[in-house]
């Protein structure tokens, strides 16, 4: 005869009556599967909107208080007043489960008490100070952990200790690198912690026509960066602070492609190369074409050396001789280099005999400059070869400051970009077309012509 196990048999009862009132789908299993079983004491879900947060973690936090009886469990948003606009006000976190578990709700408290001596009870992580010294006993959720003060996670993270008390962290991910961004990578890193990333469309309730319109939609409005956070759950910087947020993968194509088209016309282009030179932080090399007559500009090869010992004249100036023939060995290229670096045009001319001409920073007008890369991005005048992948990552990345203003970081090949333009006078603005007026364009005038009758008249002189 088998065992009885009331204590077994209670949980099973108690899950089945969740179930009847709320079935997860399947990626909502997924992640909440390791928590229960006990896999893991800490998940980061990095979801899309609509994946339905908000009915898992409400599941996750009935079904902890249910089964581990005096179990301390919380709920925190980025605000106080957030949360109880999620889930208390709409009573989704009071009503969640069956009725008959919960023994008294606190609306002062936002606390929901359950008859097995378990609480639910949300907060927000602007109240910091309140949580530096609980020890929680049951399931904490930081949930849209992108707007959570960042002193909150330092201060009730080594709380769990004491209990062991597991954790999850869940969200649309952010627009900015930050402490999200860095315990996103720790989880991903540690084999000891779950991290998952779930876009919009694995809720199978989201329609997925809906879905594409959406995407056309934000795509077309130039936001195509909001896209692929908020419905792909994927970490793309942008938003109101990028300063390229018109940058696409369109932009990029494969360079033996590229190159094979560029051929043809490869004795009509002007080809550029410029330098940032640095002999500590990063050298910058940057390899253009530009079509004169379409007003194309060609991003073809880049050098992007961070190793300090690889920054000397003998090492750069070989590689850069080496990608510079490999593109267009007949070419007549134009070099430059930023004009600070006076030393390197210096040693490049005496060692290799080749003189590279100096920017004109002390004239140009970096918000200029910039301004002409987006005109090129959004004409579709702007195009990267693949093997530019350092550029495509600074102009990706480039962004305001909290104060609005263009920093001075992580722009080397930016800079090389913005030099190149600067140095040949790009431009392309139109000049507007000018419909010929036919009177001006005549060699001459004659009085007849301007007054027929009068010459087509017998005057009589008698």
């Amino acid at each position: 005869m088998t065992e009885s196990h009331p204590e077994i048999e209670r949980i099973a009862s108690g899950i089945d009556a969740l179930h009847r009132l709320w079935t997860p789908h399947p990626a909502q299993v997924e992640i909440g599967r390791p928590l229960i079983r006990g896999e893991t004491r800490e998940v980061f879900a990095q979801c899309g909107r609509n994946f339905g947060k908000t009915e898992l973690v409400s599941y996750l936090l009935w079904r902890f208080a249910w089964t581990y009886a005096g179990s301390e469990n919380y709920y925190f948003a980025p605000f106080m007043k957030q949360a109880r606009e999620i889930l208390w006000a709409s009573r989704r976190v009071q009503t969640f489960g069956p009725e008959s578990w919960v023994k008294e709700i606190n609306n002062t408290e936002m606390r929901v008490t359950f008859q097995n001596g378990s609480f639910i009870k949300l907060d927000g992580s602007d109240n910091v100070d309140a949580y530096r010294g609980v020890k929680p006993k049951g399931l904490s959720v930081f949930d849209e952990f992108k707007d959570f003060r960042e002193e909150f996670y330092d201060a009730y993270d080594p709380n769990r200790a004491a209990f062991n008390s597991p954790l999850m962290i869940i969200g649309t991910p952010p627009e900015l690198e930050g402490q999200y961004t860095k315990l996103a990578q720790d989880f991903e890193r540690d084999p000891s912690k779950r991290f998952f990333q779930m876009p919009t469309n694995v809720n199978p309730h989201i329609s997925p026509a809906w879905l594409e319109r959406k995407k056309s939609e934000l795509y077309a409005l130039g936001e195509g960066d909001k896209w692929e956070r908020e419905y792909q759950a994927k970490f793309v910087p942008g938003g109101a602070n990028s300063i390229f947020p018109m940058l696409s993968k369109a932009m990029v194509q494969p360079h033996s492609e590229l190159m094979a088209r560029l051929w043809r016309d490869r004795k009509k282009l002007e080809w550029i190369l410029w330098c940032d030179p640095a002999a500590a932080s990063c050298f910058a090399v940057l390899f253009v074409a530009v079509n004169p007559y379409t007003k194309q500009l060609y991003c073809l090869d880049e050098i992007y050396e961070l190793q300090q010992g690889q920054m000397t004249v003998g090492k750069i100036w070989p590689r850069v001789r080496h990608i510079r023939d490999d593109l267009f060995d007949m070419a007549e290229w134009r070099q430059g280099y930023d004009e600070a670096s006076t030393w390197f045009a210096s040693e490049v001319l005496d060692a290799y005999g080749e003189s590279l001409e100096p920017t004109q920073k002390m004239k140009s007008d970096k918000v200029t400059g910039i301004g002409l890369i987006k005109d090129l991005m959004l004409q579709g005048k702007l195009i990267l070869s693949d093997r530019c992948t350092k550029l495509y990552w600074e102009l990706e990345r480039y962004r305001k400051d909290s104060s609005g203003k263009i920093p001075k970081k992580d722009d080397h090949l930016i800079d090389c970009l913005r030099y190149t333009i600067e140095s040949t006078h790009y431009t392309i603005r139109e000049e507007p077309e000018i419909i010929a007026d036919p009177l001006t364009q005549k060699r001459g005038f004659r009085i007849e012509d301007d007054f027929p009758d009068l010459f087509s008249r017998e005057f009589d002189l008698g």
